[in-house]
């Protein structure tokens, strides 16, 4: 494990029950990373979507990416981006290709395509098992 937990948390603004990545497995800075995420049979989203048939729902898988490619920019630019916070500007082209249930664990993964004048595009995946569950490309930038 290169992140844990609470390295996470001194990147990023987001705390429980809104955090979605455990861990950070891989980074290569300005270019890509891979982490982790399990969502507990006790997640709070569970009550509702769907009481009894649990599924983790595709928002929250996205946001998982988005907040793993924010670990990379602000990794990667952390000296151009202190004390500024994320928004995602746009998801595109996001496919869900199987769904995840209560305490399946995801590898998700995140590669920067472009940087431009704080603007982000991050081409990113969710994985389960090796199998693609979860694609999407997402925009971010920072605000000051």
């Amino acid at each position: 494990m290169i992140l844990d937990k609470d390295d996470i948390k001194s990147l990023l603004p987001h705390r429980e029950p809104f955090l979605f990545v455990d861990s950070i497995s891989n980074i290569n800075l300005k270019q890509d990373i891979t982490g982790l995420i399990k969502f507990p049979e006790d997640s709070y989203f569970f009550k509702g979507h769907f009481p009894d048939r649990p599924v983790v729902p595709g928002v929250i898988i996205i946001e998982s990416l988005a907040q793993l490619g924010g670990v990379l920019i602000y990794k990667s630019f952390e000296a151009d981006l202190v004390g500024k916070d994320p928004a995602l500007v746009s998801v595109d082209s996001a496919k869900f290709k199987s769904p995840t249930l209560p305490n399946e664990e995801l590898t998700i993964k995140a590669t920067l395509m472009k940087n431009k004048l704080n603007i982000f595009k991050l081409n990113t995946q969710a994985y389960k098992n090796d199998k693609l569950v979860v694609e999407a490309n997402i925009t971010a930038t920072v605000l000051s």
